[in-house]
């Protein structure tokens, strides 16, 4: 009697379970691969691409707080064999570096410091807001100081300045206010033939010399004409000789609609000399010498400040010990 042999062949099972685990050990493999692509080299190149696509972006529209955000999104996504990685760092060095130093500006703003920076960062990531503010402080300046000069010097530097517009218009301003040399000898004239006739109790040459309307006149408020006769009647009671001589007188011209007035700030020497002893009375001999002149008896020394029209005639005169 024959039996039939039912048992498994062990060695094809064998060979079945070393296939089974080669294949794991590569799908294992495989995976990890992946991890590691996925989770070490920070996605797929697709992605790497968009991210240095957005940060390039960024840079050439000047987004800098995008800017600054994508870039530390891509190093703390990708490391350095991603294939934009040494480019982006040497971006990434520059822009924080500059950024830092554009902070510490302007937590210490001023011209000078502006200058520092562009100096140091001539074509930097931050030369359009370091423009303006050099810009803007540049007008400042030619404000405190506010000559023509000054708003000159700003439109040299920002002749399409945000502040251009305003610089011109104060230079025209400036222009209007600007004394000529024939107003500067009108007003001085004006004066010394006021103080001349003043000293000369002349009331037809005091008359001359004075407006219309009078606001003040040496402490009397809105005088009439009669008053102002009276006090140089009263000034010349004594008989004396008196002298006036008109010095040192600083001029400003300021518009008033479409008129100039001209306000005058002088010093003012009263010279009395005894009757018969006035050193200009001897026409004949001509002018004296310094050493002919007859010693002034008495000598006083006034501040004045005197408000002219624009016919040079006197509005307001007022004197100070």
């Amino acid at each position: 009697m024959t039996l039939e042999n039912n048992t498994p062949n062990p060695p094809a099972k064998k060979r079945a379970t070393s296939t089974i685990f080669i294949v794991s050990l590569v799908i294992l493999a495989l995976a990890g691969v992946a991890v590691w692509y996925l989770f070490f080299r920070g996605g797929s190149d697709a992605d790497e691409r968009t991210a240095y696509d957005n940060i390039i972006r960024y840079e050439n529209t000047h987004q800098l707080d995008s800017l600054g955000e994508a870039l530390n999104d891509y190093f703390d996504t990708y490391n350095s064999d991603a294939f934009h990685y040494s480019q982006l760092k040497d971006l990434h060095d520059r822009f924080f570096t500059e950024r830092d130093d554009w902070q510490a500006t302007n937590e210490n703003l001023s011209l000078e410091t502006v200058r520092q920076f562009m100096g140091v960062h001539p074509d930097g990531f931050y030369l359009n807001e370091a423009t303006r503010k050099l810009d803007s402080l540049s007008y400042v300046d030619a404000c405190d100081v506010n000559t023509r000069e000054a708003y000159e010097h700003y439109l040299d530097q920002f002749s399409q300045g945000k502040f251009a517009a305003e610089a011109r218009k104060q230079i025209s301003e400036l222009d209007n206010e600007e004394l000529t040399i024939e107003e500067k000898t009108a007003v001085k004239e004006a004066l010394t033939t006021h103080f001349d006739a003043l000293g000369d109790n002349d009331k037809g040459t005091i008359a001359s010399t004075l407006a219309e309307e009078i606001n003040s006149y040496i402490g009397k408020a809105n005088p009439e004409l009669e008053d102002i006769y009276a006090y140089m009647s009263n000034m010349h009671s004594s008989g004396r000789m008196i002298v006036f001589n008109v010095k040192n007188a600083n001029i400003t011209k300021v518009n008033a609609g479409n008129r100039s007035i001209y306000n005058v700030q002088f010093s003012l020497e009263e010279e009395t000399y005894a009757r018969g002893s006035h050193p200009t009375l001897d026409t004949e001999a001509g002018n004296p010498t310094e050493d002919e002149k007859p010693a002034a008896t008495d000598v006083k020394t006034f501040s004045g400040t005197a408000v002219l029209n624009e016919s040079m005639k006197i509005t307001s005169l007022v004197l100070r010990k």
